[in-house]
């Protein structure tokens, strides 16, 4: 029989799954995010550190590229963790259509994708 794997609080897994993987942040001391690093906080001028975060996010404004480089269109999205680190992220298909909603970010191949929350039985 299967033994029960419960995720860390706080770590975007479910909990019977493995958790996702932890996204890789800069923060200052006064706490601002970002998902890219800089030499200095752009807000702030303060140092930045490195830390990791849980996937989940929120949409928070989103469109339709119509003209791409592959000709396919393909939906766009600002996610926003809950440290406050946005990013430009490729909204994949499941995900609500309507701004606001929670997604999970994962990076793949250099690029960031939003996928739908798993759903918590």
């Amino acid at each position: 029989m299967a033994e029960k794997r419960e995720s860390p609080p706080g770590s975007g897994g479910t909990p019977n799954g493995p958790a996702a993987p932890r996204l890789k942040l800069h923060r200052c001391e006064n706490s601002h995010s970002f998902f890219f690093p800089h030499r200095s906080c752009p807000l702030c001028g303060a140092s930045l550190q490195p830390f990791e975060d849980s996937p989940d996010a929120r949409i928070l404004s989103r469109t339709v590229v119509r003209v791409s480089p592959t000709g396919s269109p393909f939906a766009l999205g600002l996610a926003r963790t809950a440290s406050g680190a946005q990013t430009l992220c490729i909204i994949e298909e499941g995900c609500e259509t309507d701004p606001d909603k929670n997604v999970v970010i994962t990076k793949r191949g250099g690029l960031y994708y939003a996928s739908p929350q798993p759903h918590v039985v």
